[in-house]
């Protein structure tokens, strides 16, 4: 039988981090609550993953499961931050959200099957901050990257390239940030490319005068994940996103849909 897991959520937390999630994706929300925090989990798209995570009481053990648009919708509004408690048992593929207010509780359950969540390649990988990071100017890096697709605008304009060979390559070496728009190409290692619009949708999460940046290759792969990261109120936001090459050019369109 499988082992029945209870945790406590805060109300607040809870409203605000189920919002932010919602917002940016119409698939189910992975939660997962670990001993001293909880994270909400948005996938956007194939290759952009953002997270919100914020600390919290601490809780017995560790708890993943999924939210569901709809009990999204109901979860993020002002009724469920009143409530005095807000347990979360999960059991097998079943989650129950148990309300506590001053009249009683009540009882919101769900299926919430993991298999079922739309991961995308090295999903575990991804939703790990890196060791690595630099920390740069928010609107440093915007204008580069800005200037960046200018720069591929042109370069297709001009019948120079197909634009499904466009990209922009961010490139860490040695600690020195470099980003340009490029036609793309066989590099060297530890240079990589990503798809334009989900830097630019990834810089729409920021918020912070200055952001952390890391690039971390996967294992045995030619491919690795662009960090951004920074503090928003007492979240941290991260944005993963995969690269691309010559293998994964075949970007354009991106399926239609707010979250792609």
């Amino acid at each position: 039988m499988a082992e029945i897991e209870t945790i406590r959520v805060d109300a607040d937390r809870l409203c605000a981090g189920v919002a932010k999630a919602a917002a940016r994706s119409e698939d189910p929300i992975l939660c997962l609550v670990r001993q001293e925090s909880v994270q909400f989990v948005a996938v956007s798209g194939l290759r952009l993953v953002v997270s919100w995570q914020t600390r919290q009481s601490r809780a017995a053990s560790n708890v993943a499961f999924l939210i569901p648009p709809l009990m999204a919708e109901l979860l993020s509004t002002d009724a469920i931050c009143r409530q005095v408690a807000v347990e979360f048992t999960v059991h097998g593929t079943t989650a129950v959200c148990r309300l506590t207010d001053h009249l009683g509780y009540y009882d919101l359950r769900w299926k919430s099957d993991l298999a079922s969540f739309p991961t995308p390649h090295a999903f575990s990988q991804i939703l790990q901050v890196p060791d690595s990071l630099i920390e740069v100017s928010y609107l440093r890096f915007s204008d580069a990257v800005h200037e960046s697709v200018a720069k591929l605008a042109q370069m297709e304009a001009d019948s120079e390239v197909n634009r499904s060979k466009l990209a922009i390559l961010i490139d860490l070496d040695f600690g020195r940030l470099r980003i340009n728009g490029e036609e793309i190409v066989k590099t060297e290692s530890r240079q990589y490319y990503f798809d334009p619009r989900l830097v630019i949708r990834a810089l729409e999460f920021l918020k912070e005068r200055n952001i952390r940046v890391g690039i971390t290759p996967l294992p045995g792969d030619r491919q690795a994940y662009l960090s951004l990261l920074s503090d928003d109120e007492g979240w941290r936001v991260h944005c993963s996103l995969l690269s691309i090459g010559m293998d994964t050019q075949r970007l354009y369109p991106l399926p239609p849909g707010r979250d792609r």
